[in-house]
């Protein structure tokens, strides 16, 4: 993403005569309609060599050959909106290829980047406009040039695989080799100071800590002031010389989509994951299969088939993320429940409290609110699955609300969800404040471990 700043420069005009292009079979986009970029991380080891970190491979083994789709990526960029969309598709997800057979949908890029693009639309019916595919070594100088991506772990973490290793909590600056060893971590273990634990979430909790790491990324490119010349040509050096787009990319489009970019707010970037089901193949393999019914609605956004819409309301406005302050209590739920939650309220702009353990277990959910507040408690409420009750508690103060996680708890519902979700008197709310229209259940609870964050008074 960050490679179309280059646009924005002469000496970006000039560099752009040097990157790689593609003649591809793509969708056109029209004017101002909204498109489509399939952004490929490609995990092609050409260039580096193999006892390099960045290779992945565990000491004594050897890189594999030939490439893979280390993830795949949809950004919607809509002219006419200060949001984009990001859909994150698995590398596991069992496909119908072009040739009539079933395979894995990383399989597809190795055969052709053609083949990927015609078997994304004829399995998910996304059409794509433009394609921007960038390798190894091209991700690991673009963190470099960023300066590093700052994050916060509330926890050591290490990955034998891919090379990551967090020594210790606290604020953490991921250079290059970092960087890329996190956003590729597959077989990921956290520790509780005294014991390793193994995250098992696999390639879905990696799509969801590429999402966090996209979002720093994002935060880091808008810090940085892109009026340096120096910081400018750094950035462009790094995109461009192991960057891959499309012919029909041209440098009018990047100058429009990097001046955007330059300025865009990271809040706004709304994250969206394919719901799956998990399916055992007759030769044994352990894959993923769309759920039709439960993607629909994020499915929709990125066919053009729909767009996040929202009612208009004469009532007061509604009370706003930012106003509450969230404890967030284990009642009975799986263990680490609540601290998965706590990561998406907060990435919704709720003010997190407490994260612990309730001191009863209970059977179903239950969202306490202070007397007066039960609009806030509702609108805490829309976020999970199923919908707990909403109690007034009047040891409770203004602005605070207590979450109860009981063991009926399945899900949290991801901030892009609660934009667009359910149709209720009142719940969830959108940015301007109005109630939305369509429902979405597409995600469960975030998978997987993530970094954690920040406790109040920290600012990586």
């Amino acid at each position: 993403m960050v490679l179309v700043v280059a646009g924005v420069a002469g000496y970006g005009y000039w560099k752009y005569q040097s990157v790689e292009r593609l003649d591809l079979d793509l969708t056109d986009a029209v004017g101002t309609e909204p498109r489509n970029f399939l952004i490929i991380g490609s995990d092609s080891r050409s260039e580096i060599e193999g006892t390099d970190p960045s290779a992945g491979v565990m000491l004594g083994s050897e890189a594999p050959a030939g490439r893979r789709s280390d993830s795949i990526a949809i950004l919607r960029v809509d002219p006419g909106s200060d949001r984009m969309d990001v859909l994150s598709i698995p590398r596991d997800l069992w496909v119908t290829g072009v040739d009539g057979g079933r395979h894995r949908i990383n399989e597809a890029f190795s055969g052709s980047t053609q083949d990927l693009i015609d078997t994304i639309d004829e399995n998910l019916g996304i059409p794509i406009n433009h394609y921007v595919e960038v390798d190894f070594v091209g991700f690991r100088e673009l963190v470099d040039a960023l300066g590093g991506v700052p994050m916060y772990f509330d926890s050591p973490v290490r990955d034998l695989n891919s090379g990551l290793r967090v020594e210790n909590p606290g604020c953490v600056v991921l250079n290059g080799e970092a960087g890329l060893a996190f956003a590729r971590s597959r077989n990921l273990e956290w520790s509780d100071g005294s014991t390793w634990h193994t995250d098992g979430s696999g390639d879905l909790g990696r799509i969801n800590r590429q999402q966090l790491l996209m979002r720093a990324s994002l935060r880091q490119v808008r810090s940085l002031g892109l009026d340096d010349v120096g910081t400018l040509t750094g950035l462009i050096d790094a995109g461009l010389n192991a960057t891959t787009i499309d012919s029909g990319l041209g440098i009018g489009d990047l100058t429009s989509f990097g001046k955007r970019l330059a300025d865009f707010d990271p809040q706004h970037l709304q994250s969206h994951s394919i719901a799956v089901n998990p399916y055992r193949t007759s030769g044994g393999a352990a894959v993923l299969l769309v759920d039709e019914e439960a993607s629909g609605d994020t499915l929709a956004i990125f066919r053009g088939q729909a767009a996040p819409t929202a009612v208009t309301t004469t009532t007061s406005p509604p009370p706003a993320p930012k106003d509450i302050r969230v404890d967030i209590l284990n009642a009975g739920a799986a263990d680490g429940e609540a601290r998965r939650a706590s990561y998406v309220f907060v990435d919704g702009d709720f003010v997190l409290g407490a994260v612990d353990t309730a001191g009863e277990e209970l059977t179903g959910s239950t969202v306490s609110h202070a007397p007066g507040a039960q609009r806030m408690g509702e609108l805490v409420a829309g976020w999970l699955g199923p919908t707990p009750e909403v109690v007034e508690d009047e040891s409770l103060t203004a602005g605070t609300v207590v979450v109860r996680l009981g063991s009926d708890f399945e899900r949290v519902f991801s901030p892009a969800e609660v934009e667009e979700p359910q149709s209720v008197t009142s719940g969830p709310t959108d940015s301007t404040g109005s109630t939305p229209t369509t429902t979405s259940t597409t995600t469960t609870t975030v998978p997987g471990w993530t970094p954690g964050v920040a406790p109040e008074g920290v600012d990586c």
